[in-house]
């Protein structure tokens, strides 16, 4: 039987009706600054979507050792950890793996793609600078029309910190687990430099990381020109712990700490670079960004019975247009061209004996070169003084061009294609409206739609059980409305959503393809940040989702209106934050996962987790600070991710306690 969603839809008529009419009561004013929807700073409470933020200040407060803690602080996502720097994503989605969870959400720094539309990643974002981040802004739903093809489920944005002279931080950590942190930025003169390494033996066997990172960046005038120049280098080595195996494996110490992959491991060298031009005059702002990049990376494939060596190596670069057209005060336009041109070479190899339809040998050798262009233009248009409305479109065009360097045709399950062409072209548009409210909350709605053209692993590493060329574009549609207003010295939101897909692909249990999918998506988010007591406050965000499937295959076990694994129907990051000085913070922080199915049919489930935190920090001047915390306060037995394939139930195990303690410059 199908979901029906008009109980939905009648809520959203309920919040729209309700709050277009709203007098709120409260006092204060919303006026942070976001720039992702425009590649512009815009107030928040103007946006007619849902944007996110994590300050420079909760950033420090987090202080987190894997990105993962960063995101799953914001609304609707549900990123799942895995061992060292990886993770799954989820944005307004189940947690979605290969071609999927790389290419439907679009991570950016300053605004600019960390990879090639194409050669997307499901750990792209420890590739960024987050280390020295002056904020993340993250978009829940497809994004505006100054973003990609991959856009679909969300768009995470880092932002890097400004060239502030005499600026300096120096920062050091250490904890459980031979985990350390050490960190620096300074500024002078326009220039900026800063670094990163951490390493940690891994609390599991044989799962030690090493990771270093760097960027330099300029700011300055060249004529009539802003200039803002930045640079990044990172480099992984990464020993990797795979899945535990068995009925609920986490909960047994022994199987949970070891490791039954001591052989896997990640290594990845990034480098890329980013000029934004950018010049204003007579209404009109001009922002040009060329861009570069270039990635190397070795995985060993532990989470497949192959255990095969995947070798990838990416370089390209592009540019980014946008012109902003201020007809003052009714109308803005933005209108632009962005352009990509990446090229990718794939090798993966299987030196372990034949396992099964997994043979021993080269399973896939091939280039793809890859170019995507871009036109998007968007209109605002605001009639009255607290009323905006804002309409956008873009049209892409993407095209590979593929070269097989290994034998054509099936190698056990694999199937190597010859040589071939393919392009695809992308549609995505979306309207909004805004009304503002004196006290400076706002209500919005919201229609949107994304797509994203195949992933080149979609495309060219198939499986016999696909043909060439029966790819197509992913696409979502989306309508969400919702309210965002301050309550006394705090602020409240939410919004109600519902998002329908078609033309997806998803991996099955046996490690299959399955494609030209249909789900439908539909939740709430409530966000808030409300004093309790004194110096203490309340915030975070609690959160309701529905993914079901609206298709069926009777062989991978899946029936039209069934919900879909790896997708939790309540998730919650609620922090407690008391501040009993002026020079002292503790914050206990609490993170919920409802039980989810791990497969398909429903038949196996993980029942769920709540895992606390406990952070302090305490000034020993205006600029040094100590700072200490214990992550998995009550030393709870849980998964961070569970999942069922190959006939197995498997677990990345949540690590044990841990305790940490730093010291920090700031000026």
């Amino acid at each position: 039987m199908r979901v029906r969603h008009d109980d939905l839809r009648c809520a959203t008529l309920a919040i729209v009706a309700n709050s277009f009419g709203l007098v709120a009561s409260a006092y204060g004013q919303q006026n942070d600054v976001v720039v992702t929807a425009e590649r512009r700073p815009r107030v928040l409470a103007e946006q007619g979507s849902s944007v996110a933020v994590a300050d420079a200040e909760e950033l420090r407060r987090i202080g987190a050792h894997h990105p993962v803690e960063v995101l799953n602080r914001l609304p609707g996502l549900n990123y799942h950890r895995g061992s060292g720097v990886e993770n799954l994503p989820a944005i307004r989605s189940p947690v979605l793996n290969g071609g999927a969870g790389a290419g439907s959400f679009l991570v950016l720094e300053d605004g600019v793609p960390v990879r090639a539309p194409a050669f997307a990643n499901v750990n792209q974002v420890y590739e960024t600078d987050l280390e020295f981040a002056d904020r993340v802004e993250v978009i829940r739903g497809p994004g505006a029309s100054v973003h990609g093809a991959n856009a679909v489920h969300g768009v995470i944005n880092v932002i890097t910190p400004e060239a502030i002279d005499g600026a300096l931080r120096l920062e050091a950590e250490a904890g459980s687990f031979g985990r350390w942190r050490a960190s620096g930025l300074t500024a002078h003169a326009g220039w900026l430099a800063a670094f990163a390494a951490e390493h940690e033996d891994g609390w599991r066997d044989n799962a030690g990381v090493g990771l270093h990172k760097m960027l330099v960046g300029w700011e300055g005038e060249a004529g009539a020109w802003d200039m803002r120049l930045r640079a990044s280098a990172s480099n992984l080595e990464q020993e990797t712990a795979g899945f535990v195996i068995g009925p609920r494996a986490y909960d047994n110490g022994d199987l949970a700490r070891g490791n039954l992959n001591p052989e896997a491991y990640r290594d990845s060298q990034v480098i890329r670079a980013w000029l934004t031009a950018s010049r204003a005059s007579g209404g009109l702002d001009l922002a040009i960004t060329p861009f570069a990049r270039r990635i190397e990376s070795d995985l060993l494939l532990h989470f497949f019975p192959s255990k095969a060596l995947e070798e990838t190596t990416q370089s390209g670069g592009g540019v980014q247009t946008s012109l902003t057209w201020s007809i003052e005060p009714e109308w803005r336009l933005l209108a632009g061209v962005d352009l990509d041109r990446s090229a990718m070479r794939l090798r993966e190899t299987q030196d372990i004996p034949t396992v099964g339809s997994f043979p021993q040998g080269v399973h896939y050798d091939y280039d793809v070169d890859a170019f995507s262009r871009a036109i998007f233009g968007q209109l605002t248009w605001r009639p009255l003084e607290r009323w905006s409305f804002t309409a956008g479109a873009r049209a892409e065009y993407i095209d590979y061009a593929y070269d097989n360097r290994a034998a054509d045709g099936a190698f056990g399950r694999f199937l190597r294609v010859p040589d071939r062409r393919d392009d695809f072209s992308v549609f995505t548009f979306r309207a909004n409206a805004v009304r503002r409210f004196g006290d400076g909350g706002s209500v919005f709605v919201n229609y949107a739609t994304g797509a994203r053209a195949p992933q080149a692993t979609d495309l060219y590493s198939l499986q016999i059980n696909q043909s060439a060329g029966q790819q197509d574009v992913e696409e979502i549609a989306s309508a969400e409305a919702g309210v965002r207003f301050p309550v006394g010295d705090g602020r409240l939101g939410l919004v109600i959503y519902e998002m329908r897909k078609r033309h997806g692909a998803f991996r099955n249990a046996n490690g299959f393809t399955v494609s030209d999918t249909r789900t439908d998506h539909r939740g709430l988010e409530l966000e808030f940040e409300v004093p309790v007591w004194q110096a203490m406050t309340a915030l975070g965000w609690i959160g309701y989702a529905d993914h079901r499937y609206a298709f069926s295959s009777f062989p991978d076990g899946i029936v039209d209106g069934a919900r879909i694994e790896s997708a939790p129907e309540w998730t919650a990051a609620v922090q407690l934050l008391w501040r009993p000085t002026d020079r002292m913070e503790l914050e206990l922080s609490w993170n919920h996962v409802s039980p989810y199915v791990t497969e398909s049919s429903g038949q196996h489930r993980y029942p769920g987790h709540d895992v606390f935190a406990l952070r302090g920090a305490w000034d020993l001047s205006s600029t040094t600070e100590v700072f200490a915390a214990v992550r998995n306060l009550t030393n709870a037995d849980y998964a961070e991710r569970a999942d069922f394939a190959f006939g197995n139930e498997r677990y990345f195990p949540g690590e044990d306690r841990a305790f940490s303690l730093g010291f920090r410059l700031n000026r």
